[in-house]
């Protein structure tokens, strides 16, 4: 009887490692793309539309979708994929251009 027990508690045990954590892990990871996501970011919604995203509420747990100049209105759990990333807005800075005088011909060394 006790070995009936310990094969059950085995299969259990495969079960959970098998099934129901790679599931947790996938929300884990698809929740903490949903709360990352930051205006500018292009998206892929659950029925397939793609765009942009214009703004985000968090506190209604909405967003805008820019789709080709149509504004949309989704609910945050309707983003099914992240294509790109919104960039950070950074200046960057500019190193200055050598100066090139086009009358003179170019010397052997700038060859």
């Amino acid at each position: 009887m006790s070995m009936n027990i310990l094969i059950l508690i085995v299969f259990v045990a495969a079960m959970y490692f098998i099934m129901i954590r790679p599931q947790q892990k996938a929300q884990k990871t698809r929740q903490e793309m949903i709360n990352n996501v930051q205006p500018g970011a292009e998206v892929v919604t659950i029925g397939g539309l793609h765009g942009k995203i214009a703004a985000v509420n968090k506190e209604a747990k909405t967003f805008d979708l820019d789709a080709e100049g149509v504004i949309l209105v989704f609910e945050l759990s309707a983003i099914r994929q992240v294509v790109k990333a919104a960039e950070a807005k950074t200046e960057a800075v500019e190193a200055p251009a050598a100066e090139v005088k086009a009358d003179e011909p170019a010397s052997e060394d700038e060859k």
